[in-house]
């Protein structure tokens, strides 16, 4: 879940548009860390485009049907 309303503190989770794609990053010291250790800061933040913070992850649970 993602809440819109609120900033990002050192440490959370944002989503987040850049490079063409939708995904988390980590907002640390005024730079998003992506996923895979990859930096964004400087001057690349200005194409980015920060939808929200991350509050809440839902995971879908398959059932299977076995006992």
């Amino acid at each position: 879940m993602i809440d819109r309303a609120s900033r990002p503190s050192e440490g959370e989770t944002v989503l987040a548009t850049f490079d063409g794609r939708v995904q988390f990053a980590k907002w640390m010291g005024g730079s998003l860390i992506t996923e895979d250790g990859e930096a964004v800061e400087g001057e690349a933040l200005d194409g980015v485009i920060v939808h929200g913070l991350l509050t809440y992850t839902i995971t879908r649970l398959h059932d299977d049907g076995i006992v």
